[in-house]
């Protein structure tokens, strides 16, 4: 099936838009026949909301008329993760305690997405209650990678990454709170965004670890995802910056495998685009008292059982929720408070630590992951012949950004011998969410491998 419109990036379609040369609704009605062609194999949608987002798409037609004052993404359709409220749109969070369950408010990023204009097509698929990094969900099934349909596509945001990927929306919203924007893009080659902590609001999100919880964009280039997080945040985008003279540096492994060969040559190759443009490598050190995932664990368990107890759901209702996150949960409970203070405390050093090396470098480059996805159900994946546990392949790479509460965005950084998309990721100092993006559109425009087009998934 030719994506047309589809595969176009929102930037493009803003054009076409004031052009005349293209309209929202003819852009809905693609993605529509899209979707209903995609759906029964990609399953990146829990709820479309396809004949509502048809009649949004006729009043924003009328704006690019004469007369009319189209909005920065006016006409542009969005796909929302379902764990982000949406008014009148079912939400479920990904569990079946919540199957029924239709907000009366929108989240506070869909409310700034919808005064900018755009059009929320539907709720995407996730993990349940975001806690997984595979959006393997057992109550709403599997979401699938467009470029291979056996892996997963990574989580928690999955549906979202794989919606962009399969040319099912042009825009996405997802939660960050271990990787959960970064790592479903690097899986399915599309750009994941995670601003600052704080910088996008949370509120009408179900949390998961409020410490560690952040809002992100996803996108097919840096200019959409810069273009939809302009929007968000009230400012307008900036997605130009020099590279000359930015000092980058390598990202500590944190304890992750060694990545595969393909892995390390994506992120070689993405360090000599940013050498021949002007930057400087070099090498880093980071000083930690524990494993940086062994103080992301302490923090997140309890702060996700907290969250649960709250509302009622756990231990209440513990049979309901999927064997996976009832296993965390039933874990989690053990970690006792002095164990939490502790890796606070921890945290602060994480914090410390950060603040001290982007003193001396502008920014960190590394993998998404030290290997491919996992095949849907496996909970491990193979590197050098040693099966090694899925997670232990993606978070050690994740967690710095969420602890430190650090600017990170990913992209596609090449393609392996399975034909799946390898992620690279540009991490920077805390606040410097627009020179993040920028560096990002400025790798994309000087990398052929880059701004080479994902295959039709049809």
């Amino acid at each position: 099936m030719s994506a047309g419109l589809a595969a176009l990036p929102a930037t493009t379609l803003i054009e076409r838009f004031r052009a005349r040369e293209a309209s929202p609704v003819e852009l809905i009605d693609e993605l529509a026949e899209r979707i209903g062609v995609m759906e029964p194999t990609i399953n990146a949608f829990t709820t479309p909301a396809l004949e509502r987002a048809r009649a949004a798409a006729a009043r924003a037609q009328a704006e690019y008329r004469p007369g009319g004052a189209p909005r920065a993404l006016e006409g542009l359709p969005l796909a929302v993760k379902d764990l982000i409220d949406t008014a009148g749109i079912r939400t479920t969070y990904g569990s079946r305690m919540f199957a029924d369950h239709v907000p009366g408010a929108d989240a506070a990023i869909v409310a700034a997405a919808r005064d900018a204009g755009a059009i929320v097509i539907g709720k995407t698929s996730t993990h349940e209650f975001a806690w997984g990094i595979t959006s393997d969900n057992p109550h709403f099934g599997a979401c699938r990678n467009p470029w291979r349909t056996e892996y997963v596509p990574g989580g928690s945001s999955g549906g979202s990454a794989a919606a962009l990927a399969a040319f099912e929306a042009p825009l996405a919203l997802g939660t960050d709170t271990g990787g959960s924007v970064r790592i479903p893009a690097g899986f399915c080659g599309v750009v994941g965004f995670k601003p600052s902590r704080g910088r996008l609001g949370t509120d009408g999100i179900f949390p998961l670890a409020p410490s560690l919880d952040h809002a992100g964009v996803l996108a097919r280039t840096p200019a959409d995802a810069a273009l939809l997080f302009g929007a968000l945040a009230g400012e307008p985008p900036i997605v130009r910056a020099a590279l000359a003279g930015l000092r980058v540096g390598l990202m500590p492994s944190f304890g992750a495998p060694r990545p595969t060969p393909e892995v390390a040559a994506a992120c070689e190759s993405a360090a000599r685009v940013l050498e021949q443009a002007g930057a400087s490598i070099c090498e880093t050190s980071f000083s930690l008292r524990e494993p940086l995932m062994d103080t992301f664990a302490a923090i997140q368990g309890p702060e996700v059982v907290r969250t649960h107890s709250d509302r009622g759901l756990y231990p209440a209702r513990r049979d309901e929720y999927g064997p996976d996150v009832r296993a965390r949960l039933d874990a989690a409970a053990k970690v006792g408070p002095d164990r939490y203070a502790e890796a606070q405390e921890r945290r602060r050093e994480v914090e410390a630590e950060a603040t001290r090396l982007f003193r001396e470098v502008d920014v960190l480059l590394g993998p998404v992951a030290s290997g491919p996805p996992a095949l849907i159900g496996a909970e491990s994946v193979e590197l050098d012949g040693i099966d090694v546990p899925f997670r232990d392949v993606v978070m050690p790479h994740m967690v710095l950004a969420n602890l430190a509460g650090l600017p990170s965005c990913v992209m596609r950084g090449g393609i392996d011998a399975l034909g799946l998309p390898i992620g690279v990721q540009l991490t920077l100092a805390n606040g410097e969410d627009w020179l993040t993006l920028a560096l990002a559109a400025a790798l994309f425009e000087n990398d052929p491998v880059l701004q080479s087009a994902a295959p039709d998934p049809t």
